[in-house]
């Protein structure tokens, strides 16, 4: 029993050691990854009158969440973070003000590359979003696309 109980206190002690922050790298083998919102643009309609619910009246906000597991930011996300080369695990999320998202998508990253994360609405009735990622050299190549 103290054996289970010496090796619990060891895990608990190595989990409390990790802060889950990620750590961009720096150097020039390095990507970059960026995300824009497309969700809202060209959509400038006020609502006429009437009740509201609160928060479906602001503008949805879009960031990069986790790389690998590791939060980018305690705040609610970055707008863009550096990778080393290699395949990674991206967590985005669109905050509605009444729904907020997330989704993961795996990116292999090449050194030097800049990715784009586009975020869109995915149909008519504006119910989903869509995440297309684009390598900035050839925007018009989808590398992966999730919905969420």
């Amino acid at each position: 029993m103290r054996t289970i109980s010496a090796l619990l206190v060891m895990l608990w002690l190595t989990a409390c050691a990790t802060t889950g922050m990620y750590n961009s790298p720096d150097g020039d083998d390095t990507a970059l990854i960026r995300i824009e919102n497309l969700i809202d643009a060209g959509n400038k309609q006020q609502t006429a009158g009437g009740w509201v619910m609160p928060g479906a009246n602001t503008a949805t906000k879009v960031g990069l969440f986790t790389i690998d597991g590791d939060r980018l930011d305690a705040t609610g996300g970055d707008q863009q973070a550096r990778v080393d080369a290699g395949k990674h695990r991206v967590q985005i999320f669109a905050d509605g003000g009444t729904a907020l998202r997330f989704k993961k998508f795996s990116l292999n990253a090449s050194a030097g590359a800049e990715y784009v994360v586009r975020v869109e609405k995915a149909d008519a009735a504006q119910a989903s979003y869509r995440a297309v990622v684009v390598d900035a050299a050839a925007p018009d190549e989808v590398i992966t696309e999730v919905t969420f």
